[in-house]
């Protein structure tokens, strides 16, 4: 994690500084199994409930291997009151869609008490008015608006159920919103996903983001299955997505005649000194990869998130990437790390 993306702006703090500061030389020099920090960065998932079917998302898919629900408020609030004097960012997002949590405001105007970037990943269905205007009067800095082509046609081969023209009348809504009020956050970002049903759109859809206004277009490459992507190995995960990747293989992370991905990191996950995962019901995971909850290391409905950051299965998993070579099916970093399928 580079310093310089954390330390002077206007989410830092003494505390955090010198939180971040032990994190780094624990994690460049030490890569101790016990840690004396907190995260700087944070994943809460506000509910794993969505309102499309995307194709390799569990969620979409219905998989029953994590329980489905809504985070509470009060879960959300213990949380930052331990957390947040430490944290930089939160992505308060990952496996459902984040608006169909009626608390999702009342959340980010919680964290910014802490002086906290807040980061929103949406497919923006789910809009009205009301929520137009809490994107902007509650503080989020950065809105991700997750749309997977530049026509009907297209989006809908992944994101069974969207709506294009409805998400891009959305995303107008919100530059317009800003624009009205003369204010320059939330950031707006159209986040692409690459796929061969897709890849003729990148230019209409440069087209489309400059008419609407949008901040960022960003295209992202195409993945394998999320739930399962830490126990696949990389021809596995080729195996997975090639029915899906573009035709033009410079526009995708996997080499076509190898069949596997074209950059393999090799253990070098800095997840678990500087980052956690918390689902709605306060289980904590490693990372944001994880989907099956026999993998999560703890619940913060039962202790402090401190108790179980230090937990024996934490403890081991920093073994693990620290090169000790720790075998553990248990384990999902062991898992990961035998599969070489670090993110």
């Amino acid at each position: 994690m580079k310093l310089k993306r954390w330390l002077f702006t206007e989410f830092s703090t003494t505390k955090k500084f010198y939180n971040l500061l032990l994190a780094s030389l624990q994690w460049r020099f030490f890569k101790n199994s016990r840690v004396f920090t907190y995260p700087a960065r944070l994943t809460i998932c506000p509910g794993n409930v969505c309102n499309l079917s995307c194709v390799l998302c569990p969620t979409g898919q219905h998989d029953n291997q994590r329980k489905q629900g809504l985070m509470n408020f009060d879960l959300f609030k213990q949380i930052i009151d331990e957390c947040g004097p430490y944290v930089y960012e939160l992505s308060l997002f990952n496996w459902g869609e984040p608006l169909l949590n009626t608390d999702i405001f009342k959340m980010v105007r919680y964290a910014k008490q802490y002086k906290i970037r807040v980061l929103i990943s949406t497919n923006l269905k789910h809009f009205n008015d009301t929520i137009c205007a809490e994107f902007i009067h509650s503080g989020v800095d950065n809105v991700v608006v997750s749309l997977d082509g530049a026509s009907q046609e297209s989006v809908t081969k992944y994101q069974v159920g969207n709506d294009f023209e409805k998400i891009i009348t959305n995303m107008g809504k919100l530059v317009s919103y800003k624009r009205k009020i003369n204010v320059n956050k939330p950031s707006i970002t159209w986040r692409f996903l690459i796929n061969r049903f897709n890849e003729h759109e990148q230019e209409k859809a440069g087209r489309l983001s400059k008419k609407i206004g949008i901040d960022v277009l960003k295209f992202n490459k195409f993945r394998c299955d999320m739930g399962r992507e830490l126990t696949l190995s990389n021809e596995e995960q080729y195996s997975d997505v090639k029915n899906w990747l573009p035709q033009d293989e410079s526009l995708s992370m996997y080499d076509y005649s190898r069949k596997k991905k074209k950059k393999i990191k090799l253990n070098h996950c800095k997840w678990l000194w500087f980052q956690s995962s918390i689902n709605w019901n306060g289980s904590v995971a490693p990372c944001c990869a994880v989907w099956n909850e026999k993998y999560d290391f703890g619940n913060v409905s039962g202790s402090t998130f401190g108790e179980i950051w230090n937990s024996s299965k934490y403890k081991e998993a920093r073994r693990i990437v620290r090169g000790d070579l720790l075998e553990s099916t248990e384990n999902i970093c062991s898992v990961c790390h035998s599969n070489r399928a670090i993110i």
